[in-house]
C-alpha cells in the first residue's frame, strides 16, 4: 500500500514537472489566433510547423545558436582546464593556507551574480571588451561548484595510487595527468554538464554585456522576439523549444555519467 501511494505521488509530481514542457510543445504547434483564442485546447486544433519556419527565416536564430555553442563549449573547456588542477591541489597537495583557499572558493558560490554585475560591467568597459563573446564567457570560467565536486571525488581516491606512482619516479604533474584525470572522469563529466547548461541558459549577463543583435546568445535572442515581432507567443515557444534541444541531447548522452558523478562525490539532491 505504501509503495502504491509513493508511486502515485511520483507520478503526480512527474506530471506537474512535465506539463510546462508539454504546453511549450503544444503552443509552438498552434497558429497565433488559436493561442490568443478565448477557449483553451490542450492539443492544437490545426497543428502547424509555420512557427519554426518563421523562427528560422525571420530572425537571426542561426547566429544566435552559433554564439551560444561557442560560449558554452569555450566556458566548459575552460572550466575543466581550471577546475581540475585547482580541485586536485586542494584535495591532495598539503600547503599552508589550503583550507582558507578552499573556503574562499566556496564563498564564491554564496555570492549572487547580480551583486557583481555593475563592477563587472565597469571593469569590462574599461578593458574595452564589452559587446564581444569574450565578455559573455569570461565570468563563467572556473566554476566554484565544479571545484567542489572534483575535490570531493579526489579526496576519496586511495593515497596508495599516488604513492605507487611516486615510487616509480612519476612527478606530481605526471601523476595528475596520467592517473588522477583518467580516474576522475565521472566528476569531470558532471562538472562539464553543469557548466554547459549554466552557460547555455545564461540570460542576464549576455543581455547586459552584448548590444549588437547579431552577437546575441540564443536566450537573449528569443527574449527579443517580443520586441521585434510583437508578442507572437507561438513563435516564442518554437524558439524556446529549439533552444532547449541541445540540452536534451546533452543530458540524454551523459545521463549515466551525471548520476555516477553525483553518487561518487556524495552530493544528494
Amino acid at each position: 500500500m505504501k509503495k502504491r501511494i509513493l508511486n502515485l505521488l511520483i507520478l503526480f509530481f512527474l506530471v506537474i514537472w512535465m506539463f510546462p514542457l508539454f504546453w511549450l510543445i503544444v503552443t509552438s504547434l498552434k497558429q497565433e489566433q488559436d493561442v490568443m483564442a478565448d477557449s483553451i485546447h490542450l492539443l492544437p486544433v490545426n497543428p502547424t510547423l509555420l512557427n519554426y519556419a518563421k523562427a528560422f527565416s525571420s530572425t537571426d536564430i542561426f547566429p544566435w545558436l552559433l554564439n551560444s555553442f561557442i560560449v558554452s563549449f569555450t566556458v566548459t573547456a575552460g572550466t575543466i582546464l581550471l577546475d581540475m588542477p585547482i580541485a586536485y591541489a586542494l584535495a591532495r597537495i598539503p600547503f599552508r593556507g589550503r583550507k582558507i583557499v578552499f573556503w574562499l572558493v566556496m564563498a564564491a558560490m554564496m555570492i549572487p551574480f547580480q551583486v557583481i554585475i555593475i563592477p563587472l560591467y565597469m571593469q569590462f568597459n574599461a578593458y574595452g571588451i564589452l559587446n564581444t563573446l569574450g565578455a559573455v564567457l569570461l565570468p563563467r570560467l572556473a566554476m566554484p561548484v565544479g571545484v567542489f565536486i572534483i575535490k570531493q571525488f579526489y579526496e576519496g581516491v586511495p593515497a596508495a595510487l599516488e604513492e605507487a606512482a611516486f615510487i616509480d619516479g612519476a612527478s606530481r604533474f605526471t601523476t595528475f595527468i596520467q592517473i588522477m584525470i583518467p580516474i576522475g572522469k565521472a566528476a569531470m563529466v558532471t562538472t562539464i554538464i553543469i557548466s554547459f547548461i549554466n552557460a547555455w541558459n545564461d540570460f542576464l549577463w549576455p543581455l547586459i554585456a552584448v548590444s549588437d543583435s547579431i552577437k546575441y546568445t540564443i536566450t537573449v535572442g528569443i527574449a527579443n522576439f517580443q520586441g521585434t515581432h510583437g508578442t507572437e507567443y507561438a513563435m516564442i515557444m518554437a524558439g524556446a523549444l529549439i533552444a532547449s534541444i541541445p540540452q536534451f541531447i546533452f543530458y540524454a548522452v551523459f545521463r549515466k555519467q551525471i548520476v555516477a558523478g553525483l553518487a561518487m562525490t556524495g552530493i544528494k539532491g
